[in-house]
């Protein structure tokens, strides 16, 4: 009556509690580090480690199984991955999960179709009688209240068709809740001649059972009623019905869907045990045998089973091992403790539960070691050397990618090797681009960012290499990038953007002039807010072509770095590249920005120069015995304006007390009281 896949969607896979601090996926960014056991929703890598959603960990290692189906993979290589990239390329994702007792009534559709096509099957319906079936049928618009007419029925005759209007009746008691009347109809129908109706009506006896059960159990919002419990009979005759139908049926048409539905029952009676038992017994099947595919059964175990269990009611070891990989992260994306932190003793205890997947403990116990309860030369003692292999499964990954992170970390010199071994056989969706992120933080830590842009350089991952030329680069790195032929378009405009910017602010204003000249013809200028990493197209032509030049009468920034080449300290010509940045949106840009050190880029940068500060050049305009009058109320208008609307400085640079501020503004109005600026500005903050 209903179709497997949607079915299972929407009943197997309910998700009437949240997952077990799985993701958030909102406002979060990345982290760019390989050290890190923080989780935030958006730092899932193919490592399977504490900072990953625990629903990522199930589905990584859920991929070394026996009959597993490879990964989609995302649009484009990435360090960070989420649990669509991980799942198979033909896996039906669907969002919409069923709560309380909608799922009876979302299922009338399909079960519409199966109906009717059950119907013409049968040759024995004489066709008066299929189409007064077929328009009954369709006259059912259940929404848990109402559940249609049955009275064009009237004149049905026929043995068979009398069968199918059986069917109906049971199934608009169904869907009316008058589960004794469903109950009888669907019992009676137990020796019918139609074999869709036969093994129809059992199946519909076990959905029968499971939503009997849940009447009341569910509030308005969908979620289970505090202190509400469910007869244990209840439950037991729901378990006996379904039971009854997957026997009977062993490869019939609901099969999966009535197992989807034990599983319900299991988590409604709150028996931990059968449901993780049922949870290890799909594991062990290949992909095509589970009736539910990888995404949605992480999401599921996730919800029903990890949410509410502790180490001592798990025994299935892939199950135990993603529930501790939770309980050794350091924060949540909110940046409260996750789980409460377990130790390494309690981790020990659990070893005859791995026995079988030894390598799985060590890993544990490695992680452990490395972002718990550090212990120096740990790791590496824990997990041997196998960095040179053909292919690499997610454990093993998992396990060489931490040895090399703690090679690195400890100064081994043979880890910049070790790493590039790593790279052929990491060939598996997430895999390269992680290894390029630990080989990229070396070459950058070692002073040797030339390596990774050099022609046969390993390193790949766009977003890695960005990275890199934005924050790390020098002038002469970013000035090659720009013009190299083997680059892809937007690095080389990411390398140009940061090269123009950087000389034009750091005070390399020669250099602007003549780099300007690399602006390709026909480069956009739009002066608009642009994400650096993210924009297809950059603007580079922004800085020779710009027209959001600010309110103080500036030129073009060619003539304005002209300006500056031929004097430094030219007032108004450092009021007008304030004026640039102001205008065009820069405030608090990346490109004056740095990660923190234990991240990718965060090794201060090789560019000469410190990083812009408007609030610092009005603060140098103030101060200079050549500014002209009218520069200087406009720098002490500007700075004042920093600190608008909130008190919170918005133009970089140090802060600078409220007394500070208001002694500006005084000066402002005592100084240059026929300004434009001091008779414009009324307010300190």
């Amino acid at each position: 009556m209903i179709r497997i896949a949607l079915f299972l969607l929407l009943c197997a896979t309910v998700l009437w509690s949240m997952p077990a601090k799985a993701s958030s996926d909102v406002g979060c960014s990345p982290s760019w580090k390989l050290s890190f056991a923080g989780y935030s929703g958006c730092d899932d890598t193919a490592m399977i480690g504490p900072r990953n959603d625990s629903r990522t960990n199930l589905m990584l290692l859920m991929a070394d199984l026996p009959g597993a189906s490879r990964a989609r993979g995302p649009a484009k290589p990435s360090v960070f991955l989420d649990t669509e990239s991980l799942a198979p390329p033909a896996a039906e994702q669907d969002s919409l999960f069923s709560d309380g007792e909608g799922s009876r009534c979302r299922s009338n559709a399909t079960g519409t179709a199966d109906f009717e096509t059950a119907l013409r099957r049968n040759a024995k319906v004489p066709e008066p009688e299929r189409a007064a079936l077929i328009a009954a049928r369709r006259g059912f618009q259940p929404d848990c209240a109402q559940t249609g007419t049955l009275g064009a029925m009237a004149g049905i005759r026929s043995e068979a068709g009398k069968a199918f209007a059986a069917y109906l009746e049971g199934a608009a008691a169904f869907y009316g809740a008058d589960f004794d009347a469903a109950t009888a109809r669907f019992t009676a129908l137990g020796t019918a001649r139609d074999p869709w109706l036969r093994e129809t009506a059992r199946y519909m006896l076990g959905r029968v059972a499971v939503n009997r059960a849940q009447v009341d159990y569910y509030d308005d919002y969908g979620s289970p009623k505090e202190a509400m419990k469910i007869s244990p009979k209840l439950l037991e005759d729901a378990e006996a019905a379904l039971r009854g139908y997957m026997k009977a049926y062993p490869k019939g048409e609901f099969f999966y869907s009535a197992r989807g539905l034990l599983r319900r029952v299991y988590w409604l009676g709150q028996d931990r045990a059968k449901l993780e038992a049922e949870y290890a017994a799909l594991l062990a099947l290949p992909d095509s045998q589970r009736g539910i595919d990888a995404a949605s059964l992480a999401q599921e175990i996730d919800a029903k089973l990890l949410s509410s269990a502790t180490a001592d009611t798990l025994h299935d070891p892939m199950l135990l091992a993603v529930f501790d990989l939770m309980h050794m992260r350091s924060k949540s994306y909110d940046g409260d403790p996750c789980c409460t932190p377990i130790s390494r003793a309690a981790l020990e205890a659990q070893r005859a539960k791995f026995t079988g997947k030894p390598a799985l403990f060590a890993y544990l116990l490695a992680v452990h070691a490395h972002f718990v309860a550090p212990q120096r030369g740990a790791v590496v003692r824990l997990l041997p050397d196998a960095a040179k292999q053909a292919d690499f499964s997610y454990l093993e990954f998992s396990r060489q990618m931490l040895r090399g992170i703690a090679l690195d970390a400890s100064g081994d010199r043979n880890a910049r090797g070790f790493l590039i071994d790593l790279l052929s056989g990491a060939k598996r969706v997430g895999q390269r681009p992680l290894v390029e992120l630990a080989l990229a933080m070396h070459e950058e830590r070692n002073h040797a960012l030339a390596r990774v842009f050099a022609p046969d350089s390993p390193i790949r991952t766009p977003e890695i290499r960005e990275t890199l030329l934005v924050y790390g680069a020098d002038a002469k790195l970013l000035r090659q990038q720009a013009q190299a032929a083997t680059a892809p378009d937007h690095e080389r405009d990411v390398a140009l953007f940061t090269l123009l910017y950087k000389e034009a602010t750091r005070g390399s204003h020669r250099d602007f002039g003549g780099d300007a000249r690399l602006v390709p013809a026909g480069a956009p200028s739009d002066a608009r807010y642009y994400d650096i990493f993210a924009s297809e197209h950059l603007a580079t032509a922004l800085f020779t072509k710009g027209t959001k030049l600010g309110d103080y009468g500036c030129p073009p920034l060619l003539e304005t770095e002209r300006r500056l080449t031929d004097s430094a300290d030219d007032a108004k010509a450092l009021l007008c590249v304030g004026e640039f940045v102001r205008a065009n949106g820069f405030d608090g840009s990346v490109l004056d920005g740095q990660p923190s050190a234990d991240a990718l880029g965060g090794t201060p940068s090789l560019f000469a120069g410190a990083p812009y500060s408007r609030l610092v050049t009005y603060q140098a305009v103030m101060a200079s015995p050549k500014a002209s009058p009218d520069d200087k109320a406009y720098a002490l208008f500007r700075a004042i304006n920093c600190y608008a609307p909130g008190g919170t400085n918005t133009c970089g640079g140090a802060e600078v007390e409220k007394v500070t501020r208001k002694a500006w503004f005084q000066r402002l109005k005592r100084d240059y009281p026929k300004s434009r600026w001091a008779q414009e500005l009324q307010y300190y903050w």
